[in-house]
């Protein structure tokens, strides 16, 4: 009886696809997170340096009104900043992780182009190496984890529809990866306005606390106009901080939340393309048989 050759491990060749290649986070040091999920503590550390500098930047424009709207808001304003900087910060390094997922679909050679390919149990082998020589740790990507987990188990199924079960399954798991990576985003940009509106509650606060002394003053007879105009300016000073705040969570909210439907819709529309490959790739080429 003849002994089996041992199958041949197929290793990634030098210009393989490579997940870290375009990965901020990678680039800088840190492990690839799953997919597009991005490291959140670091980039707090950054958004918090970048706060800093926004402080140290405004320092020349004293007595303006852009330093007057924004410092005006005592911490709240800052943390706003700080929120938004975080947000931002995240979203870029998401936008070039879609980036280098969506790469993953241009990578040519993976299924033959001879017109009688079939794909099959007997041939699935053929297609996984390809991918195993063409790309290097493969199931970093959701387009070639996705067709692993299906090429993987066409020995165990038995019809082309069990195989669209599985990518169905898969493209599920994926779209709920996708969308829990938007959670604490999404907490980010509910609380800006929250804090916005904290000032605003903090800056009202002063004004109608200021606006008493006013009136108990202005009762007091022969009391000057000019004292009572005098005490108006602190009453003046908190209904201008009190919009202040509001103004700048509101901006910040709305600026990070367009982009985050920016962001996404990518990410939705690289989850739809990755299922139409399949659908091209894998379901239209399938022929199972019962073993």
């Amino acid at each position: 009886m003849p002994t089996p050759t041992p199958t041949k491990r197929e290793t990634p060749s030098p210009t393989a696809l490579d997940s870290t290649e375009g990965d901020i986070e990678c680039m800088i040091g840190l492990s690839s997170g799953r997919y597009t999920r991005t490291h959140g503590p670091f980039w707090f550390v950054v958004a918090l340096a970048l706060t800093v500098l926004t402080w140290l930047a405004l320092i020349p424009f004293k007595g303006s009104y852009l330093e007057d709207v924004i410092a005006s808001g005592w911490q709240t304003n800052w943390f706003c900043i700080l929120f938004t900087w975080w947000c931002l910060l995240i979203l870029f390094a998401k936008y070039l992780k879609v980036k280098v997922q969506r790469r993953a679909l241009a990578v040519g050679g993976i299924f033959p182009r001879r017109g009688d390919f079939v794909l099959s149990p007997g041939t699935s082998d053929e297609v996984l190496a390809q991918i195993r020589h063409r790309v290097a740790r493969p199931k970093e990507f959701l387009l070639f984890n996705r067709v692993n987990m299906a090429l993987s188990n066409l020995g165990n199924i038995g019809e082309v529809r069990d195989v669209g079960a599985v990518l169905d399954s898969q493209a599920d798991s994926d779209s709920s990866t996708v969308d829990s990576s938007y959670t604490a985003i999404r907490s980010l940009i509910w609380t800006i306005p929250v804090l916005g509106f904290i000032g605003t509650v903090l800056g009202l606060g002063i004004a109608i606390g200021n606006f008493t002394n006013v009136i108990t003053d202005g009762g007091a007879a022969g009391a000057a106009s000019s004292s009572i105009r005098d005490k108006l300016g602190p009453v003046v000073g908190g209904l201008a901080t009190a919009f202040n705040t509001t103004l700048v969570a509101l901006v910040a909210a709305v600026a990070v939340q367009l982009i985050t439907t920016y962001i996404y819709k990518l990410e939705e529309d690289l989850l739809d393309d990755i299922s139409n490959y399949c659908n091209d790739n894998i379901i239209s080429r399938l022929k199972l048989t019962n073993w």
